[in-house]
């Protein structure tokens, strides 16, 4: 697998706008902060992109605050899974191309989201969100989301997602 390489101005752009346009949980999507990514693998012959073996990653990085925890201080599972939702989602929509996952159905749509818990994430942490697109076909995805400590690598939560998506440019 190649080097990871810095968010570069577009996609960090592209993903933070995608993870701001939600209304819902608003903070929470305005949490992440995207750090570093696999190189964009190039557009194919059929106008999308193919990721390989090993799928395609991104980093993001969260602090968590006390809006995001439980009364016992450490982060929410629904607080959890919604950023592991919103950050695969916004890893995703950075492989989309204008007619490959793209607009107006911009990453897709979720069928469905499995969340494993570990350890407590207390409040003040400092968590790193790894993503990984296994795999980005016509129209399916299969993401998978970790939540660790960015210092130790301690595990907090992991999630996979399955995403889809449908060309939906001709019914408008």
């Amino acid at each position: 697998m190649p080097d990871m390489v810095p968010f570069d101005g577009e996609a960090a752009e592209m993903a933070v706008g995608f993870l701001q346009r939600t209304p819902f949980a608003s903070s929470l999507h305005h949490a992440p902060k995207p750090e570093v990514m696999d190189p964009l693998p190039p557009i194919n012959k059929r106008g999308g992109r193919t990721v390989g073996p090993d799928g395609w990653r991104t980093v993001y990085s969260v602090v968590v605050t006390e809006d995001m925890c439980n009364p016992l201080g450490n982060l929410h599972g629904g607080a959890a899974a919604t950023l592991i939702d919103t950050v695969t989602s916004a890893s995703n929509a950075l492989l989309g191309t204008e007619s490959f996952w793209g607009p107006p159905m911009l990453s897709g749509v979720t069928l469905t989201l499995d969340m494993l818990y570990y350890n407590a994430c207390p409040v003040g942490t400092k968590a790193k969100l790894t993503v990984t697109v296994e795999h980005i076909g016509g129209s399916l995805a299969n993401l998978r989301g970790e939540l660790t400590d960015w210092e130790t690598g301690k595990r907090f939560a992991s999630g996979t997602h399955v995403k889809t998506w449908r060309d939906l440019r001709s019914k408008l």
